[in-house]
């Protein structure tokens, strides 16, 4: 029974990995909307390429960035819900090892701060792919988006945005 059990998780944890790992990542767009709106700094760069006048040479390396982003990702998170039905499984028990369970808990926490290590670890060297000119356009259109997502004026930088308001 628990074989069984066991080869069901790894099949779905081979279907998530199959699922997430699809190509429309190299062009920025997502099911999910990260930081900047499109799928993270790196989607974001990728899908105003020509509006930043991207060279080939800094779109390979965006996407590879993304890609090793992507692949340490798609492992951790496999290795945090295998951690998890195994922290569920312990706690099964009439009389739960809580020390197991914390141990659990604890390496599901190491995992998830390497994902977020990674994250920060990619988004620094997409910063310096960019030249310095690419990054300050970044930062206007970002700046010019979030006035249009708050209905803002571009005269009227902040005003009226909900944190001014407090």
């Amino acid at each position: 029974m628990k074989a069984e059990w066991m080869g069901k998780l790894i099949a779905g944890a081979v279907g998530l990995i199959l699922l997430t790992a699809s190509p429309a990542w190299a062009h920025g767009h997502h099911g999910c909307m990260g930081h900047h709106g499109h799928g993270g700094p790196i989607g974001f760069y990728l899908m105003n390429q020509d509006q930043l006048g991207l060279s080939k040479k800094q779109v390979d390396r965006l996407v590879a960035l993304k890609m090793d982003f992507m692949k340490t990702k798609i492992m951790e998170k496999a290795q945090i819900r295998i951690l998890h039905v195994e922290a569920m499984e312990l706690m099964m028990h009439h009389n739960v090892n809580v020390k197991a369970v914390q141990d659990k808990v604890s390496k599901i926490l190491a995992h998830k701060r390497k994902i977020m290590d990674a994250k920060v670890q990619t988004i620094a060297e997409a910063h310096r792919v960019l030249t310095a000119q690419q990054y300050q356009m970044v930062k206007e259109m970002w700046r010019e988006m979030m006035r249009m997502h708050h209905g803002l004026m571009p005269h009227h930088p902040m005003m009226g945005h909900p944190a001014q308001s407090m």
